[in-house]
C-alpha cells in the first residue's frame, strides 16, 4: 500500500474558539466515559467495608469490573445506526439518559444485581461515545488542528481515570457515582449550545443548517458557502442509500476497515488495560518496594501526561512515527519487565535490591501507549473513513475493541497461572513489535490532510483495483 498522500496548506489562522468549545462539549462526554472505566478500581475496594450495603465477593467483583466491556460492545454496535439517524450531537444528547439511569442503579444498589446493570447500561453509553466523539472531532475541525482535537478524546477519558480514582480516595463507591451523574448533565448543558457536524447536515440535506454551523466554528475566516459546497461535492461522488454487503468488498471502504480494525486490535493486545487494569496486583505481585496505591496514582498521572503529550505532538510528528516510536517503547519496557520478574523469580534478591524496576518500566510502557496506540486509533479511524461508512466502520472496530478489552483483562489472571507474568509480559511485547511492522507497512499517513484528500487516496485504491482486474480479464 502506498503510504503517499498529497499534502494541503493549513487553513487561515482566524476566529476560533467556538470550535474548541464544540470539542469540549463533545470532549466532557469522553471525561464521563473514563469517569466509568475508572469506577470500578475504587469502587470494589470500597465495597470490602462492613458497612458496605452490597459486599461482592472476588468473582463478582470481577464481573463487576469486566460487565462494562460487554455493554460497549453492544453500545458500539447501536452507535453506527444511531449516528446516522439523530447526528452525532443527537446521539451524544440522547445518550445521556441512560448514563444517568446507569449510575443511579449503581447509587441506589442494594443487591450486586442493580451494580452489575448499572455497569452494564454506562459501558454501552461509553461504547456509543467511542464512535461518536471521535468523527464529531474530525468533522468539526481544520486539518492543522484534526490531530490535536482527535487525540484529545482519549485525553480526555484518562483524564476522567484519573479524577475517578482521585476521588475514590476521599468518596464511598455511592457517593462516588453523584459527580460521575453530575458530569454527564453539564455535558448535556455545554452540547445544547453548539452545532452538529456539517458534514452529517448536509448528508441529510440540510444545507442552510450546515452553513450556519461552519460559520459558528470558523467565524470570519472561512466562506461558509464555498467550503459546505466542497463537502457537497464530495458527498455526492459516493454512492448513496443504505452499504449492501456487495459493497463491503469494494477496496475503499474494505482497506480503511481492515486498518481500523487492525488498530484497535494492536491498541489491546498490547497489554494496555490488563496492565491497568491489575496495576495494584502486577506490583504485588513482582515485590515493588513501592507502595501499590501509591504506584497506580503515579501510573495515573503519566496517563494523563503522556497524552496531553501526543496531543501537543501529533501535528507536528504525524500518526505513523508516534505508532512505530508507540510500538517499540511499550515492546522495550514489557520486555524488561517480563525479564525483572523472570530473574526475581529464581533469584529473590533481586527483587529487593532492585524493586524500584516495576515502576519505572510500567511508568515507560504507559508514557508510550498514551504516546501512540491509546488515542491515536481513535483519530484515525474516523479520519480514514468516508462519511457515509464512518458510523458503520467505527462502530464494529469499537466493538472489536471492547470485545478485546474484555478478552484481555479476563485472560490476564489465567495468562499468571499458565505462562507467570512474565510470560504474559513477553507475549504482549511480541504484539507491540509486530505491529510496528504493520504501522510501518499498511498503514498510510493522514497529517495535515483535508478528509476529502484521504477519501480520495483509497478511492484511488479503488480505482487501480478496477483497472487491474479489466486488464486480467483482457489478458485472460
Amino acid at each position: 500500500m502506498d503510504p503517499k498522500l498529497t499534502i494541503t496548506k493549513p487553513a487561515a489562522n482566524g476566529a476560533k474558539k467556538k470550535m474548541y468549545l464544540a470539542a469540549i462539549a463533545a470532549l466532557s462526554y469522553a471525561m464521563a466515559a473514563g469517569m466509568v472505566c475508572g469506577y470500578s478500581a475504587s469502587a470494589t475496594a470500597n465495597m470490602k467495608r462492613s458497612s458496605s450495603p452490597v459486599r461482592p465477593d472476588a468473582g463478582e467483583i470481577a464481573w463487576i469490573g469486566s460487565i462494562m466491556a460487554l455493554g460497549a460492545v453492544l453500545g458500539g454496535l447501536l452507535a453506527g445506526y444511531l449516528c446516522n439517524r439523530f447526528g452525532r450531537k443527537g446521539t451524544l444528547i440522547l445518550t445521556s439518559v441512560p448514563f444517568l439511569g446507569g449510575w443511579m442503579f449503581i447509587t441506589y444498589a442494594d443487591a450486586v444485581f442493580l451494580i452489575y446493570l448499572g455497569r452494564f447500561f454506562t459501558g454501552m453509553c461509553v461504547g456509543v461515545t467511542c464512535v461518536t466523539i471521535p468523527p464529531y472531532l474530525v468533522e468539526i475541525s481544520t486539518p492543522e488542528v484534526r490531530g490535536l482535537l482527535g487525540t484529545s478524546f482519549q485525553l480526555f477519558i484518562v483524564m476522567g481515570v484519573f479524577l475517578v480514582n482521585s476521588l475514590g480516595a476521599v468518596l464511598s463507591w455511592e457517593w462516588l457515582t453523584i459527580p460521575s451523574a453530575a458530569l454527564i448533565i453539564v455535558a448535556v448543558i455545554l452540547m445544547c449550545f453548539v452545532p452538529e457536524s456539517p458534514r452529517w447536515l448536509i448528508g441529510k440535506g440540510e444545507f442552510k443548517e450546515a452553513i450556519s454551523a461552519v460559520e459558528y466554528l470558523r467565524g470570519d475566516c472561512v466562506d461558509a458557502s464555498a467550503e459546505c459546497v466542497a463537502i457537497d461535492e464530495d458527498l455526492k461522488m459516493q454512492p448513496k442509500g443504505s452499504i449492501s454487503l456487495e459493497e463491503l468488498k469494494k477496496v475503499d471502504i474494505i482497506v480503511p476497515a481492515l486498518l481500523s480494525f487492525s488498530l484497535v486490535f494492536f491498541q489491546q493486545t498490547t497489554g494496555s488495560n490488563a496492565v491497568l487494569f491489575y496495576t495494584v496486583d502486577i506490583f504485588k505481585a513482582a515485590g515493588s518496594s513501592l507502595d501499590p496505591n501509591v504506584a497506580t496514582i503515579i501510573i495515573d498521572a503519566v496517563l494523563v501526561g503522556a497524552t496531553a503529550v501526543s496531543s501537543v505532538l501529533i501535528d507536528r510528528a504525524g500518526r505513523k512515527s508516534l505508532l512505530v516510536a508507540s510500538g517499540a517503547g511499550m515492546a522495550v519496557s514489557l520486555i524488561c519487565l517480563g525479564t525483572y520478574d523472570y530473574i526475581g523469580e529464581h533469584n529473590p534478591e533481586v527483587r529487593v535490591h532492585y524493586g524500584w524496576i516495576p515502576l519505572l518500566t510500567l511508568i515507560i510502557y504507559i508514557a508510550f501507549f498514551s504516546l501512540g496506540f491509546g488515542p491515536i486509533p481513535w483519530l484515525m479511524m474516523a479520519e480514514m473513513t468516508s462519511v457515509r461508512t464512518r458510523s458503520l466502520i467505527c462502530g464494529a472496530a469499537t466493538a472489536v475493541c471492547w470485545i478485546f478489552v474484555f478478552i484481555i483483562t479476563k485472560s490476564f489472571q489465567a495468562l499468571e497461572l499458565t505462562i507467570h507474568d512474565y510470560g504474559a509480559y513477553f507475549l504482549y511485547a511480541g504484539f507491540s513489535v509486530l505491529s510496528c511492522f504493520f504501522v510501518i507497512f499498511c498503514l498510510p499517513e493522514t497529517k495535515g490532510k483535508q478528509v476529502e484528500e484521504i477519501q480520495q487516496y483509497f478511492f484511488s485504491l479503488k480505482k487501480r483495483k478496477d483497472t487491474s482486474d479489466v486488464t486480467y480479464r483482457e489478458m485472460a
